[in-house]
């Protein structure tokens, strides 16, 4: 018999940073896949391409942070889907064990279960063959990433002893069994909230983790715990939605409305009605003009994850874009975390809200040479909205510091002053998040800081 070939092909989802995989032997044309997005198109095409035929969809856990395609895949393949048996899925499925093996040609994954991140958590080892001894790679889902392990702290505060025992148990008791040379494949890249600081490496080894991740350095339990959730940043409002929408499955696709364009009477009446407006031009046309109440989340990479921030899961969602022809994109990324509720988009944009006499607001835009001047003056108040760890590396003295995430639930306590406040962040975007959500409060003296530290820092203005 002529050796298998299996084969690894990475998916990996902008702004949710979530790494899918489709595992493969190539001989005999029979795949995997791997915790799939509700963007299923791109794997269907991969084997279509390739002469691969599914044999079943795997989860790895109850995710929190992006709404499953495993239910949308396996309506569309006609394959099953397999889960962790603790996991309690309220959707039909194979619930599996640890150590139960599914096979894909001559290949097999063997469930592994590894607790931690969640209580059900199970990753997956590769077996090429039947017949082999040793595994030659893991799929490690949320439990260990390129420098980094899953956060045990997203069930909530009840929840985190447990399952932080549970993760140093994982590392220490079940991860030692495995070999160096074992090749891992995370189930999250950088930029994904579900680790603290997750590397951007496509994949490592066991041994390379051993030898330079934090959290495999041998430590007591107390020392471990102090070490993985001292100063953990705070997740995003909409985890806690994703991990009930996954549990009881994701409506199909093609049952949610479409959404359609909206002439600007249909789209004032439908916020008269409670529709959130999220604005996705960019922020400096934002800051120009826009509707009363629309929040700034610019299109691209992190248009997703901050609407998640907002979590408008109860309302209707009504797009405000640049052209109309973004609108398919836009709601795609709006339905990969389960925000389903977009009702359509204004035709013709600002341009036609406009035109149309009704009212606009605006708010200051200003560049690091004019922040660089007004404060001197110190006739406003600078607060910082980047993350805890990048505040760490260099800010502006005299700026308070406070992340962006944080405003959702305490806006209120910034919506006076007795000057004006100035939003600075990485680059302008998620200061313009908070800006408009200041001025949808009724705070007219906001002021966005476009291009951020990242130009403040290369203008040579200094940091402390």
């Amino acid at each position: 018999m002529a050796p298998v070939s299996v084969s690894v092909e990475r998916f990996v989802t902008e702004g949710i940073a979530l790494v899918s995989y489709v595992i493969s032997d190539e001989g005999q044309r029979s795949a995997l896949l791997i915790d799939p997005s509700r963007d299923v198109e791109q794997y269907l095409d991969y084997a279509a391409a390739r002469g691969l035929t599914f044999a079943g969809v795997l989860e790895t856990h109850v995710h929190a942070d992006f709404a499953s395609g495993s239910l949308e895949f396996a309506h569309r393949a006609g394959v099953p889907i397999y889960a962790s048996r603790l996991g309690q899925l309220e959707f039909q499925h194979v619930p599996i064990d640890d150590g139960q093996r599914i096979r894909f040609g001559e290949a097999e994954l063997e469930a592994f279960f590894t607790p931690g991140h969640t209580p059900e958590h199970m990753s997956y080892l590769l077996f090429e063959e039947s017949r082999d001894p040793r595994p030659t790679a893991m799929f490690s889902g949320d439990l260990l990433f390129v420098g980094e392990v899953g956060r045990p702290d997203l069930l909530g505060p009840k929840e985190t002893e447990a399952l932080t025992q549970q993760l140093y148990e994982s590392l220490f008791q079940r991860l030692p069994g495995l070999p160096a040379g074992l090749i891992v494949y995370p189930g999250h890249g950088a930029g994904s909230s579900c680790g603290r600081s997750i590397g951007d490496a496509p994949y490592t080894t066991l041994g390379q983790e051993r030898l330079t991740n934090y959290a495999l350095q041998p430590r007591t339990f107390q020392e471990f715990r102090h070490v993985i959730l001292d100063d953990m940043p705070p997740a995003p409002n909409y985890y806690p939605v994703m991990k009930w929408l996954n549990k009881i499955g994701p409506p199909l696709l093609e049952s949610l409305r479409p959404g359609e364009a909206l002439d600007v009477e249909r789209f004032d009446e439908a916020i008269s009605q409670g529709g959130v407006i999220i604005d996705t031009r960019t922020n400096v046309d934002f800051a120009r003009a826009h509707i009363p109440g629309s929040i700034s989340i610019g299109l691209g990479p992190n248009f997703a994850p901050w609407s998640g921030w907002l979590a408008p899961y109860e309302q209707s969602i009504l797009l405000v874009l640049n052209d109309d022809e973004q609108y398919a994109g836009a709601r795609d990324k709006l339905r990969l975390i389960g925000l389903d509720t977009v009702t359509g988009y204004l035709s013709g944009g600002l341009p036609a809200w406009e035109s149309s006499g009704r009212e606009t607001q605006s708010f200051e835009a200003i560049g690091v040479d004019e922040l660089h001047s007004r404060l001197k003056t110190g006739d406003l108040q600078l607060v910082d909205v980047r993350s805890d760890d990048e505040w760490k590396v260099g800010h502006i003295k005299g700026a308070e510091h406070r992340f962006a995430g944080a405003f959702v639930k305490d806006a209120d306590a910034y919506v006076s002053g007795d000057e004006p406040i100035a939003l600075i962040c990485g680059s302008g975007y998620r200061s313009s998040v908070v800006a408009s959500l200041l001025n949808s409060r009724g705070r007219q003296d906001v002021i966005n800081v476009i291009g951020g530290m990242e130009i403040w820092t290369s203008a040579g203005y200094p940091t402390t």
